[in-house]
């Protein structure tokens, strides 16, 4: 094993030093037409540096395990990159539009199915050097994840050397050196193998891609809009997986309805208010849902006489300390996946959290060897719910080290056990239920707009929302949420696993308190996925027939009237379905290439004699499937800056 981690590291070399030059190999270098004077904005080495450790800590260990539900998320990473760049407002509105597609993002068992860190770190960056609209970020991101997903499976591929170095440490009864070992060597491979690659893309990437987009053909340009409006549904159909099922469903059509009616730019509606309405409104109703629908437990409680107890500890024995106890459960929260790797997931992690106990409850190097090398094997768990293993397993050690017959058997049948129900029912709510949810919520109060720009930048590089503004609020209150649930959560379950031991997980389970947490959160996960929906899917038909001398545009003459915003919600529905069938990845380039597609010219000419004209953009309206920029109809007046353009974007269209 370690020599095949060996040889994947030597593979991953040439992998990074490629990534460094990509800019100039991929996109050639300034030649051809240059990037126009506004996207000419240069990132220094600086601030490229700055980006590049952003993205090494939203991988790393030392946010005391919420860099993957914070700095790990595109929203959060966003507002962080454009306040390094001067322009936290517009990006925490690009970062919020690129965490759209991830939403529904779950990695779980060393499976990582695609990289959300590095578009939200890079996309960002690239979207705000070059003045993108944050629908053209979301297009240019996605390809980006695949380069982080191939530096998250060379990482699990080296970092096994780490674990066999923890294992000669043990043998040696060296508890700091198992410690030394699952953290010093596998950070610094992964500062290298992140900042590295990252600072060159943060440094180089912006220009690159400008000079890419410049010689790119206008109906290009326009299908990477319109996919940036279509891949949305993506990241909302894959949360849809979780909650959108049995007697919650029609609160995602109430959120969606509501959206489509409260979002009204002739009553000056702001987005931020109209989401947090929703959700205020989402909260009383999952209250008068379980109030009066309920959630049937799983089973009755446990009688207190049937509970497995835990042996009282005998006179004179010794005993671990409270301060024991939450050294133990910080290391875990700090370490437990700093040597993540696939030949034990975080085995190494678990022998350091059991450190401090070890060193407690242990003296004899027989015995510090035997304890190290028992928890220096496999295990891997959600690590918040699953902290209840780890509480009910120090309990175990506690009884054993003052003479209860339990052995080395005895405590892998407990960890083997419980790590599976606790992963399957940590992913499904912290993952699968939280995080999306409080996203939304986020992600929603992150897209205000003040004001909306239709027209074209120089050159053929199209922008949209010139004036939209984003709200740094959504990704601050995201991130101090989802860090307060996540953290209480583990201290909970690590506390209440060393009280109780397995009977916690079985009266948790028969409660029926995890039944009722999953009904409400869907109630109210529905209602802001469905007003999220309306919020950043968007489909403008292009096409315009004549009907008796009159010129008709199908969705502003036959849908819309209708039903508002039908064409946005058919999308959703149909990727929810598709996804069932169809993996995510292939979806993302099928829409990829269906956007492309629908934005050629068939109908008319496919490149404006002048782009920078709102009017002339309007000319090529009618010449292609789907528009990118706003409903086909009267042609909008030139923005001014002193009135709002007369024919702005449905208040949808702006990500």
């Amino acid at each position: 094993m370690v020599r095949k981690s060996a040889a994947v590291g030597g593979l991953l070399l040439p992998l990074i030093v490629l990534t460094m030059l990509a800019p100039s190999v991929v996109f050639g270098a300034s030649g051809g037409v240059s990037a126009p004077a506004e996207a000419n904005v240069t990132v220094s080495a600086w601030q490229a540096a700055l980006i590049a450790i952003g993205y090494y800590l939203a991988n790393s260990c030392w946010l005391f395990g919420v860099a993957y539900f914070t700095l790990y998320r595109p929203l959060v990473a966003g507002f962080i990159v454009g306040c390094i760049l001067g322009d936290p407002a517009q990006g925490t509105l690009v970062g919020a539009a690129i965490n759209v597609p991830y939403l529904g993002f779950i990695s779980a068992g060393g499976n990582l199915p695609v990289d959300p860190s590095l578009p939200g770190w890079i996309g960002t960056t690239i979207a705000l050097a070059g003045h993108l609209s944050p629908a053209s970020a979301v297009a240019l991101a996605v390809p980006i994840g695949l380069l982080g997903t191939v530096l998250f499976y060379g990482r699990m591929a080296v970092d096994p050397i780490f674990a066999h170095w923890a294992d000669a440490r043990a043998e040696k009864g060296d508890i700091r050196g198992v410690a030394f070992m699952n953290v010093v060597p596998p950070q610094i491979f992964l500062f290298v193998i992140s900042f590295v690659p990252v600072f060159f893309l943060a440094l180089n990437g912006p220009s690159a891609v400008q000079d890419a987009l410049n010689q790119l053909p206008f109906w290009v340009t326009n299908g990477l809009q319109i996919a940036g409006f279509i891949l949305p549904a993506i990241g909302i159909a894959l949360t849809m997986r979780f909650i959108f099922r049995g007697a919650v469903i029609p609160y995602f059509f109430v959120g969606f309805i509501l959206w489509t009616l409260m979002n009204n730019p002739a009553t000056g509606s702001d987005d931020s208010r109209v989401m947090i309405t929703i959700a205020v409104l989402g909260l009383a109703l999952a209250s008068l849902h379980l109030t009066f629908a309920g959630a049937r437990p799983t089973a009755a409680a446990v009688p207190e006489a049937a509970r497995p107890a835990t042996p009282a500890l005998a006179e004179g024995g010794v005993r671990l300390t409270r301060g024991d106890i939450l050294k133990s459960w910080a290391l875990w929260t700090f370490f437990s996946q700093a040597n993540y790797n696939y030949e034990r997931l975080q085995g190494t992690g678990f022998a350091h959290a059991m450190t401090p106990i070890i060193k407690r409850l242990y003296t004899t190097p027989e015995e510090i060897r035997a304890a190290l090398r028992r928890h220096l094997v496999f295990f891997n768990t959600e690590p918040n719910f699953g902290n209840v293993v780890q509480g009910a397993v120090i309990a175990m050690e506690e009884q054993r080290a003052n003479g209860a017959p339990i052995d080395d058997d005895a405590i892998n049948s407990v960890k083997s056990g419980l790590m599976g129900p606790m992963a399957g029912i940590g992913d499904s709510i912290s993952q699968g239920t939280i995080t999306p949810i409080l996203l939304a919520l986020g992600i929603g109060i992150a897209g205000a707009t003040a004001s909306v720009d239709i027209g074209s930048g120089s050159a053929a590089i199209p922008t949209l929302a010139a004036g939209a503004s984003g709200n740094p609020i959504g990704a601050i209150v995201y991130a101090i949420l989802i860090s307060a649930a996540i953290i209480s959560i583990g201290y909970v379950a690590w506390t209440q696993g060393y009280a109780r031991g397995r009977g916690f997980v079985t009266d948790l389970l028969r409660s029926g308190a995890i039944d009722r947490v999953l009904v409400g959160a869907g109630v109210l996960g529905n209602m802001v996925l469905g007003a999220l929906a309306g919020r950043f899917v968007v489909i403008y038909l292009a096409p315009t027939v004549n009907v008796a001398g009159a010129s008709l545009n199908l969705q502003a003459g036959l849908l819309d009237p209708i039903f508002t915003g039908l064409l946005p919600l058919s999308i959703v529905l149909l990727t929810w379905w598709l996804l069932r069938r169809v993996s995510p990845l292939w979806l993302v380039i099928g829409y990829l290439a269906f956007s492309i597609f629908a934005a050629y010219p068939f109908f008319g000419p496919g490149q404006p004699a002048n782009p920078a004209s709102p009017q002339d953009q309007y000319q090529a309206c009618t010449s292609s499937l789907l528009h990118p920029y706003y409903p086909c109809g009267a042609p909008p007046a030139a923005p001014s800056p002193s009135a709002a353009p007369s024919a702005a974007p449905s208040p949808s269209a702006a990500p």
